[in-house]
Formats: structure tokens, C-alpha cells, sequence
């Protein structure tokens, strides 16, 4: 039994260590910042837990000015040099009340002195930060291309890289607040927008920005985590067309503003958790509103630890329960786990904290499936051990008694009184055709009467409790006493008289087989009779003497079966009794004469059930 015990548990524990193993491997890369295999399917579900968030609102004091297709499409616009429009559009946003500007505008190219010269002269006119970018190569050989502005721009404004962290798909994902490139570390323009106004000491470790007494926690490389707002149009946004004629103060007084394009032709876009294509100056402003007073997102070393965490205690709970439950059951926990660990990523998401929803899932799914199809060959290896003991069972006992025990292993575990008809049948002529035959023709002879026997009695709903040498015991009604029991008794015995009439043994081929037939309808008791270990369901009471001694009477009357009064007076088919006869004969052991009915085997012969 230990052995079998063991070796049942072998393969969870080898499970478990693979399982620690797993984790392991999912847990290494992972706090240590590189890419994995969970990214993508973090992604996925960072993008679900934005929308069930929704949409949140930036920090207040934050603008967007866009250049967009109505601007574009303006008739004063058309054929004007661009950086003279832009240098017009700067000043007139500084003279709204805007107290800094980021423009999401590449002055990478010369253009024409003077213009180039206005255009500066408007951007020294506010605390302005203007957009670098680094172009790496695809071919990942460190290779980088700077498109930095013009020196006559940049002398005029800080610069700062725009670029972002994007996903496999193109989501931009991190904001990056330092740049190291071949020639040294360049700043963001997120970072210096922040700082542009002035008066704020900013400081730069590994894990977090703090800016004055705020503290922001970065992820590995300094990236700081996108959290996004929602749709294009969240960070209220003007068209740069209503501010080509002239200041509006009313609409930018003490904000910072973000200049860039949104016209469809012009401009980085992007997909997001809320947009298939959202302007890349609205994800810079996502950044900047992170920042400076808008909600904002933490996913740092702790929270990859916490991560680790969760994956190990939502690994051990789902092998847990899968191994001490069913597998139907413990599958059912195993979903629940599942959905409570996104139910609990979802809401600390909500209150600006990123663990992640994949790390756990895909660290526990694969083991816990593991552990599943094993429990499922055990659990039908067991279930095929079941239905071969309960295959035993049924042949120690009649198939209605093995199945209300298999249903209820209780069942007669207190002894029961209950109405039922009670059938006791023995071969005629038994002794001496068993010397006749000698041990294995009576063996044959045994197993075919018993046969016939369960057949007949089977067949109309009765159940054998005891085979006893050349007789046997059974009952009617079990399962219901207001059963026709009486009539199915009865009819049943017909059955098997003729069955035994019309059988015909190999070692005696001119026998007729004969019997003599008991039957008595009333109270017994039912009950197990035994030791712990070995039980025997059998029924006791002075209905089951009576019965016996009925086959006596039917001896002593030259008859084949024997009814009494009480089982007659039973019968719904009451014209059964008029090919029977009556008499009043004296049982063994019982005071007084008991009105029976006798059918003889000629009767028997023209009856029909």
C-alpha cells in the first residue's frame, strides 16, 4: 500500500520540481529587466487593463496645439513658408499665457536665414524644449544616426530626444528619461519639458526620478512606463488654426503646451491600448502629463520582485489544489486563481501600480496542465478500478442491491423494516440426481439452475439475496414495496418452472428439471450482518420462515408453488388465483391452519403470465 502510495506521488513531486524549475527560468530574465517570453502576452493584457480602467484625466495645467488638417487645409496658410507660420504660431501661443512649450517638430534642416532667425527669436521668447531624435540601425550593429536641430534652434531652446520604447506590435510602451548613445548619455524631452520652467532640482538614479521631493520609480535602462489617458483628444487639444491670427489667452493661460502635427499626412502615429493610430506628440504628452501632476504608472525592481512572487504563490496554490482535490474541482479553483490573479493586477492597475498579469499566468498554466493530464490518467486509472470492483460487487449481489449500495455506501447501515414478497425456490429431486451426475455434472447442474433462477427473478424486478446449494432466496419490491411485488413474483415464478422445464442438461439429456416454489408477501427486516470487514445484507423475520416452510407445503401438496393468503390477497391481476387451488394446511412451527394457494405443474403448463 506504501509503495502504491509512493509511486502515486512521484510524479507530482517530479512536477513540482519542474515547476520550480520553470519559474526559475520565467523569473531571471525577468527581474533583470531583458525581454521574455511573457512581453507579448503582457502587453495584450496591459492593453485590457487599460480599457476596463478607462479613460483618466491628464494633468491639469496641460495642452496640446495641433497642427491638423483644418490648419493645413487653410486657405491663409496655403503657400506661406512653414518655419515662418511656425514662428508666428510660437508667438502667438506665448502671448496666450503659455508658461513653457515642447515642439514635436524636427529642426534638423537649414532653411532660409532670416526665417530660421524669427523662428529661434520666437522659441527664446518661453521656456521652450524642442524634439532630437536618435535613429538606430535595424541591423542592431550599434550603428546611430542623430537628427539633432540646427545650432541656431538650439541655442534658442533645449533639445531633447523624443524617442520611446515600442513593442513587437509598435505601442509605444516606455518613455526613456536618459539616452546613452556612442558619444554619451542625451536627456529626454519628456524630462527636460518637465524641468523647463525652472526652479526644479531633478535627480536622475538607477530605478527612479526624483524631482524636487516627488519621486517617480523608473524601470530598468531609466525607462519610465506609458500609462495611457485614453482616446486621441484626451489631453485637451486647439487647432493651431484658431491661434494663426492671433493669441487666445483664455484658452492656454499658465499651461504648457505641446506643439507637434496630428494632420493625418504629417507626424509620427501610433497604436495604443484606446487607438489604432494616435499622434506621437499626443503619446509625448501622455509622458509629460506623467510628470506633472498626472496619474502615473510604477513598475520598477519591486514591483518585477512582487511579480516573481505572485508567479510562485499562484504556481504552488494551482498544484495544490489540483493535487488534493478532483481534478474537476480542482480545475474549477485553478480558473478562479486564474481570474483573481488578473482581478488583482486590474486593480492595483488601477491605482497606478504595474505587476504584471502574464509573469503569474504563464508561470502556473503550464505546470498546473502538467499536473492535470497526470491526475486525469490517475483519476481514470482509479475510476477503471471502480468499475472492475464494482463489477465484482454486482457479481456477489443483485444488480439492484450493488447499485443502491454503490449509491449509497450507507445504505442498511441501520437494520430497516420494510413490506416485501419473499421467494424461496429448491430443485426437486436434488440428492439424487447429483449422485447421478457426480461433482462436475452437479456443478453444471447448479450453475444453470442458478442461472434460470436470476433470469426469471431479474427479469420482473426482483432481487436474489442468497444462493444456498440447490435453492435460492430472493425478494420483491425492494425499491418500492407499493410495487405490483405480488404479481411480479408470481409471474416470475411461472417464468422460471418453465425455463426449468425446458432445460436439458448435457450429462442427462432425458432429466426434466423440476422445482418447488415459496411465496409469502410481509414485514422483514433488512440489515447487515457481519464483522467490520465483511458485510452480508440479508433479511430476517417470520415472513422469511413462512416463506420457507411454503415449500414444504407444496412438497407435501404434489404441487410447484405455494402462496399465501397474504401475497393473493396482493395481486392486482386477482383472476391469477382462479387456476390455483385453496387449501388449509398446517405449517411447520406456525400454531394453527394457513389458507395457501397451490398451483401444480400441469396448471402451469396452460397458464399464461
Amino acid at each position: 500500500m506504501r509503495a502504491t502510495t509512493r509511486r502515486g506521488w512521484l510524479p507530482v513531486i517530479v512536477c513540482v520540481f519542474l515547476a520550480i524549475i520553470w519559474v526559475t527560468v520565467l523569473a531571471l530574465p525577468y527581474v533583470a529587466g531583458r525581454s521574455g517570453i511573457t512581453d507579448a502576452i503582457e502587453y495584450r493584457l496591459l492593453d485590457i487593463r487599460h480599457r476596463l480602467v478607462g479613460p483618466l484625466s491628464p494633468a491639469s495645467d496641460l495642452r496640446i496645439v495641433a497642427i491638423d488638417d483644418a490648419t493645413l487645409n487653410d486657405a491663409s496658410v496655403t503657400g506661406q513658408n512653414r518655419r515662418v507660420l511656425l514662428a508666428r504660431l510660437i508667438e502667438h501661443i506665448g502671448q496666450s499665457g503659455a508658461k513653457s512649450l515642447f515642439l514635436d517638430v524636427l529642426l534638423a534642416d537649414a532653411g532660409d536665414e532670416e526665417e530660421d532667425n524669427a523662428l529661434a527669436r520666437a522659441l527664446a521668447s518661453l521656456p521652450s524644449v524642442i524634439a532630437g531624435a536618435a535613429s538606430f540601425s535595424a541591423q542592431g550593429d550599434g550603428e546611430v544616426a542623430l537628427i539633432w536641430p540646427q545650432e541656431v534652434f538650439a541655442s534658442s531652446a533645449e533639445a531633447g530626444l523624443v524617442n520611446l520604447s515600442t513593442d513587437e506590435a509598435g505601442t509605444p510602451r516606455y518613455a526613456p528619461m536618459l539616452i546613452t548613445l556612442g558619444q554619451g548619455a542625451l536627456p529626454s524631452a519628456t524630462l527636460l519639458a518637465a524641468l523647463s520652467e525652472g526652479g526644479i532640482e531633478a535627480s536622475l538614479e538607477p530605478g527612479r526620478l526624483t524631482l524636487n521631493d516627488q519621486v517617480f520609480p523608473l524601470d530598468h535602462g531609466l525607462n519610465m512606463p506609458l500609462r495611457y489617458l485614453g482616446p486621441a483628444g484626451t489631453v485637451p487639444t486647439i487647432s493651431a488654426s484658431t491661434l494663426l491670427d492671433g493669441p487666445d489667452p483664455d484658452a492656454l493661460l499658465n499651461n504648457r503646451v505641446v506643439l507637434g502635427f496630428s494632420a493625418a499626412a504629417m507626424g509620427d502615429r501610433f497604436a495604443t491600448p484606446f487607438d489604432d493610430s494616435m499622434p506621437g506628440m499626443e503619446v509625448i504628452a501622455t509622458a509629460i502629463s506623467q510628470i506633472t501632476g498626472g496619474p502615473s504608472l510604477q513598475r520598477d525592481a519591486r514591483t518585477r520582485y512582487l511579480d516573481v512572487g505572485h508567479a510562485a504563490v499562484l504556481t504552488l496554490l494551482c498544484l495544490m489544489f489540483l493535487t488534493v482535490l478532483p481534478l474537476s474541482r480542482g480545475m474549477l479553483v485553478v480558473l478562479v486563481l486564474a481570474g483573481l490573479s488578473f482581478a488583482i493586477t486590474t486593480f492595483l492597475f488601477g491605482s497606478g501600480i504595474w505587476l504584471s498579469a502574464a509573469m503569474p499566468l504563464v508561470a502556473a498554466l503550464p505546470p498546473a496542465a502538467l499536473v492535470s493530464v497526470l491526475r486525469y490518467r490517475q483519476e481514470r486509472q482509479q475510476a477503471n478500478r471502480s468499475e472492475k470492483t464494482v463489477a465484482s460487487l454486482r457479481r456477489f449481489q443483485s444488480p439492484a442491491l450493488a447499485q443502491r449500495i454503490e449509491s449509497d455506501p450507507e445504505y442498511l447501515a441501520k437494520p430497516q423494516e420494510q413490506v416485501l414478497v419473499v421467494f424461496f425456490v429448491d430443485l426437486t429431486g436434488f440428492t439424487g440426481l447429483s449422485q447421478t451426475l457426480g461433482p462436475e455434472g452437479t456443478r453444471n447442474l447448479l450453475q444453470k439452475f442458478h442461472r434460470l433462477c436470476a433470469q426469471s427473478i431479474e427479469t420482473f424486478g426482483g432481487s436474489v439475496f442468497n444462493y444456498m446449494g440447490d435453492g435460492v432466496m430472493a425478494v420483491f419490491g425492494l425499491d418500492d414495496d407499493t410495487d405490483p411485488a405480488p404479481d411480479a413474483s408470481l409471474n416470475a415464478s411461472v417464468d422460471l418452472v418453465r425455463a426449468l422445464s425446458a432445460a436439458r442438461l448435457e450429462e442427462a439429456p432425458d432429466v426434466v428439471l423440476r422445482c418447488r416454489i415459496g411465496l409469502h408477501r410481509g414485514l422483514v427486516t433488512l440489515s447487515r450482518l457481519g464483522g467490520d470487514s465483511h458485510q452480508q445484507v440479508t433479511i430476517t423475520g417470520d415472513t422469511v420462515n413462512f416463506a420457507s416452510r411454503l415449500m414444504e407445503v407444496a412438497k407435501s401438496e404434489a404441487a410447484v408453488i405455494a402462496a399465501s393468503q397474504a401475497l393473493c390477497d396482493g395481486l392486482k391481476v386477482a383472476d391469477k388465483t382462479q387456476t390455483a387451488r385453496q387449501a388449509e394446511v398446517d405449517i411447520r412451527g406456525r400454531a394453527g391452519r394457513e389458507q395457501v394457494f397451490i398451483w401444480s405443474q400441469d396448471v402451469l403448463d396452460a397458464m399464461q403470465t
